[in-house]
């Protein structure tokens, strides 16, 4: 007996040795990032300005890996059934939220990921193809009204953020779209330059420069206050009844998988904190009209929370959910 207790011991000391000094010495080699969406898209140009001055900080290369399809969920299930080892990691946006209720993953959601660091969210904005009749939002609205679904905007997807300011606007004005989802913002964008969409509704830094360039027209923000450096009608003005429900825009960070030991998440928390610190970021981000946020641990997962609990109960409230939130313990805000 005393043997048997003394071989459990020393079992139980291995394994608590074993899980504090796992991952000792990271990294020790390159690190893979995958981002849900296609390149150029708003996960992607914010995974490429933070992930090269976290690669210095770290002083280990970083990969970045684009891995488009359900809503981001293919690329998430990349890290999630992966080692946790810190070196398979998640560029995510806020589709992880919604994974859920849309029914593209009913096991996994932002409650698999470990949010080591959100680090920006963006300003959603409603584009025209540069021909279009459409000089102006409440334009565009009023045709929403009179006629119901006939107006086609292009999102990033079901369940994305275009997709939820969209319903936004049908329930708040009374109007009705039809929604086209292309594989990510960057093929919206084209779609509504080409003029093969009446709209878009997507990131303002994805396409400030085809605006500038008179490639497309923007009407509106998703915000109450004027973009800094744009000249840009904020929606909450144009229509006061949206100002409660603004600003709304997703949110960005880099994410590692649950059971990821705490060493590599203090390493890459304390890493991510000197990046989004650093004078390249900040001018990266005024640049493209980033809002900076940063937030991780307990602050991250209490945002997380929220945002999560907002956006699942517009999308299942206006029957663009398969799934009620209150299965998967979303609670109502």
């Amino acid at each position: 007996m005393r043997r048997k207790i003394l071989i459990a011991a020393v079992l139980l000391l291995f394994v608590s040795f074993s899980g504090s000094v796992w991952g000792a010495g990271y990294p020790e080699r390159s690190i893979k990032v995958m981002v849900g969406f296609p390149a150029g898209g708003p996960a992607d140009v914010i995974g490429r300005g933070i992930l090269p001055i976290l690669q210095e900080k770290l002083g280990q290369g970083i990969a970045i890996t684009n891995l488009p399809g359900a809503a981001g969920a293919t690329a998430g299930a990349t890290v999630v059934q992966g080692t946790p080892d810190g070196y398979t990691l998640f560029m995510a946006s806020e589709t992880v939220s919604i994974w859920q209720v849309m029914g593209i993953s009913k096991d996994m959601s932002v409650k698999s990921f470990i949010p080591i660091k959100l680090v920006s969210t963006a300003v959603p904005v409603l584009a025209v193809p540069p021909g279009s009749k459409f000089k102006t939002a409440q334009e565009f609205f009023a045709e929403a009204k009179a006629n119901p679904g006939k107006l086609r905007i292009a999102t990033a997807g079901p369940g994305t953020v275009p997709h939820a300011c969209g319903i936004m606007a049908g329930e708040v004005l009374g109007a009705k779209f039809t929604f086209v989802p292309y594989q990510g913002g960057a093929p919206a964008i084209v779609a509504v330059m080409g003029g093969q969409v009446d709209a878009t509704i997507e990131m303002v830094q994805s396409m400030a420069e085809a605006y500038k360039g008179g490639k497309l027209k923007i009407l509106a923000s998703f915000t109450n206050q004027p973009i800094p450096g744009l000249d840009i009608p904020p929606l909450g003005k144009i229509e006061p009844k949206f100002a409660p429900e603004l600003p709304y825009g997703p949110y960005f960070g880099l994410f590692a998988p649950l059971k990821t030991p705490d060493n590599v998440v203090k390493i890459l928390t304390d890493k991510m904190e000197e990046a989004v610190k650093d004078p390249r970021w900040i001018e990266y981000t005024d640049k493209l009209y980033l809002p900076r946020m940063n937030l991780s641990g307990a602050a991250a997962v209490k945002f997380l929370d929220d945002w999560t609990s907002k956006s699942a109960w517009l999308f299942f409230d206006n029957g663009a959910a398969k799934e009620s939130p209150a299965n998967f313990g979303i609670k109502k805000p």
